[in-house]
């Protein structure tokens, strides 16, 4: 005899197909046509087959088999149905006539379990634009009661749903789902269930496995964040971030008279505020699927020197008993240029140049306070 496989599992409530062939002599093949009588015997039950002790409550023990397979071409591929638990055990295969008996040594053991093993899923590799199939499979172990497979969420795609006979003649149901990745997929669980109808009136059993997707996809979402107070002598900070997989390389630029020099690699710059760092400030984000560049950051080093091109025209906002902000205004321009200093303690901490009346009704100063002018005429 050959069977395809030592170990065949099942689920309770469920059948069980068994892929099974054999060999006989040539001289012993007319047994074949006068309606052997076939049986799987329980190994545990051997000594009591063929004996007065074996009652109905063995014969319980035993499933019930139906052979399915063409006895004539030596196919004795079987099906247990009403499987439980206790019906778990070595069995033997068996072909009795009125002349001859013949039985396979060879022990096929069956596992009726009472939950479901987890699906097979096969995820390739995710990249952003293609499209690609991810693959859940679950055994079908009774063929007349298949699995029902699918996937959750669908990810917007098209899933189908395949029977396929195995090499080692088991089937296999699988669901396919086919779809284009994207940077929003990224890191988002997915789950392949597997649904199993029983023959009892029991609700279906269900198996599920939970992956979480890996999608590559060049740089977005480039940004530079600040940190410290932009003034002569102080230290700045400016951080590069980025979404990307795999993760970006980022690239410093400083951007004056229209000519861009490369500072660094890193994702942070930082550097001790002087007149030279006046600039615009340039981050490009690179992997190996493209690259992104930032906005760009214009910072300004103020400087004594500022002090020097305006005509004042005082307007004091008071913030506190230590925090006063003086606005000059030069009145001689048709669009108004002014300068804020920000004192405490009556010393000189901030200093910021506005070129439009618009700038400076709106601008935000490091999250301190916000300035709403007030013109002397």
């Amino acid at each position: 005899f050959t069977f395809f496989l030592i170990t065949l599992i099942s689920t309770s409530g469920s059948c069980l197909l068994i892929p099974c062939l054999f060999n006989i002599s040539k001289e012993k093949e007319n047994i074949l046509d006068s309606s052997p009588v076939v049986t799987w015997r329980r190994g545990s039950l051997w000594k009591l087959y063929d004996t007065d002790d074996f009652t109905n409550t063995h014969h319980q023990m035993e499933p019930v088999m139906e052979v399915v397979g063409d006895l004539r071409k030596k196919n004795c591929t079987s099906v247990m149905r009403n499987l439980s638990s206790q019906h778990s055990g070595r069995y033997y295969f068996r072909i009795e006539t009125k002349t001859s008996t013949m039985t396979e040594t060879t022990a096929l053991y069956i596992n009726v379990s009472d939950s479901l093993a987890e699906p097979d899923v096969t995820v390739p590799v995710l990249r952003e634009g293609e499209k690609v199939n991810l693959t859940c499979t679950a055994p079908a172990p009774c063929p007349s009661h298949p699995p029902n497979v699918i996937w959750a969420p669908a990810l917007g795609g098209d899933v189908t749903q395949r029977t396929r006979m195995n090499a080692d003649g088991t089937q296999s149901v699988s669901a396919i789902l086919n779809f284009i990745p994207s940077f929003q997929h990224h890191e988002l669980k997915v789950n392949c269930v597997s649904i199993h109808p029983l023959h009892r009136e029991d609700k279906p059993l269900l198996s599920h496995k939970s992956v979480i997707l890996s999608v590559e996809y060049p740089p977005k979402k480039t940004r530079i964040s600040l940190s410290g107070l932009v003034w002569l002598g102080n230290n700045v900070t400016l951080t590069c971030q980025s979404n990307a997989n795999p993760p970006a390389v980022h690239r410093w630029f400083l951007k004056r008279a229209g000519v861009e020099e490369e500072l660094s690699i890193s994702c942070v710059l930082s550097f001790t505020a002087a007149q030279n760092n006046t600039g615009e400030y340039i981050c490009e984000a690179q992997n190996q699927y493209g690259a992104m560049n930032s906005t760009n950051l214009q910072i300004t080093v103020p400087g004594q020197s500022v002090l020097e091109t305006v005509s004042p025209f005082i307007v004091t906002l008071h913030f506190g008993p230590s925090l006063e902000s003086e606005l000059f205004f030069n009145k001689e321009t048709s669009v108004t240029t002014s300068v804020l200093l920000l004192f405490k303690q009556r010393k000189l901490l901030f200093i910021q140049v506005f070129i439009s009346e618009t700038q400076c009704k709106h601008q935000t100063f490091n999250k301190i306070f916000s300035v709403y002018k007030s013109m002397l005429k």
